[in-house]
């Protein structure tokens, strides 16, 4: 397993929330499963995820699908999201 944290910034929480929680199946088919949701103290539109991955393979799979960069402009995620890949040590 691999942990994936993501940071994004995004026009406006309540209508990212609403595309977010429409795309869990996209999620749950690549094998993703959420063990986090966070918003900023000082910002509330800056929204950081924690997900667990099977592989590396699902993860890259995922990030190049046109369905999350769909997603991802619906729901009015500002720029390039900051992700990172951890090994659990």
């Amino acid at each position: 397993m691999k942990t994936v944290i993501v940071i994004s910034e995004v026009k406006n929480y309540s209508d990212w929330r609403k595309v977010y929680d429409a795309d869990e199946e996209n999620r749950l088919k690549a094998g993703f499963h959420v063990t986090g949701e966070y918003q900023s103290v000082d910002n509330p539109n800056k929204v950081t995820l924690i997900f667990e991955a099977p592989s590396m393979e699902a993860i890259t799979s995922f990030m190049a699908s046109p369905k999350l960069k769909a997603a991802m402009e619906q729901g009015g995620v500002i720029g390039m999201p900051d992700v990172k890949i951890l090994n659990k040590i």
